[in-house]
């Protein structure tokens, strides 16, 4: 291997762990994400966690006037809406990396036989299944070091 490769590998190197340790931020960040849809004129909001799941569900007092259908289209509708918006968040948080990543070659491109460092990213954290302000709340190490109990829990405060 030239010293020109060598000096190149070095650099990848350098490039591959700073960009470990920004995913490692970014995974914590999009753990702290939710996302919020509304419907029905804003009777309806259901609020997600960065996994998409259900925290929240809040209908507004004059729900009532809306039939069962309506009320179960509203909450579809806005359930969407926040995953969606969830999404997008998501995607503004990693398209730096993307950006920075999209022209560096693999590592096994330069060296064959080789594996790429891709394989060994870590994983996401949890996001939390409760709503913000509750004392139920876990933080996302949290969820690393210990297993949750039941599925996510709904609020319909007004019920």
């Amino acid at each position: 291997m030239s010293a020109a490769d060598e000096d190149l590998l070095a650099e990848m190197m350098q490039t591959v762990q700073a960009n470990m340790a920004s995913l490692r931020d970014a995974y914590e960040q999009r753990a702290q994400l939710t996302g919020t849809g509304t419907a029905a004129d804003k009777q309806v909001t259901v609020v997600v966690n960065a996994d998409g799941v259900v925290i929240e569900t809040r209908m507004d007092d004059e729900i009532t006037e809306l039939s069962p259908e309506e009320i179960a289209g509203a909450v579809t509708k806005a359930a969407q809406q926040a995953f969606a918006e969830m999404k997008r968040k998501t995607e503004e948080l990693v398209a730096p990396m993307r950006e920075r990543n999209a022209g560096m070659p693999k590592l096994s491109d330069l060296l064959p036989g080789i594996p790429d460092e891709l394989n060994s990213l870590p994983t996401p954290i949890a996001a939390p299944t409760t709503p913000r302000a509750s004392v139920e709340r876990e933080e996302p190490g949290a969820a690393r070091r210990s297993t949750r109990g039941a599925g996510p829990e709904v609020t319909q405060p007004g019920w």
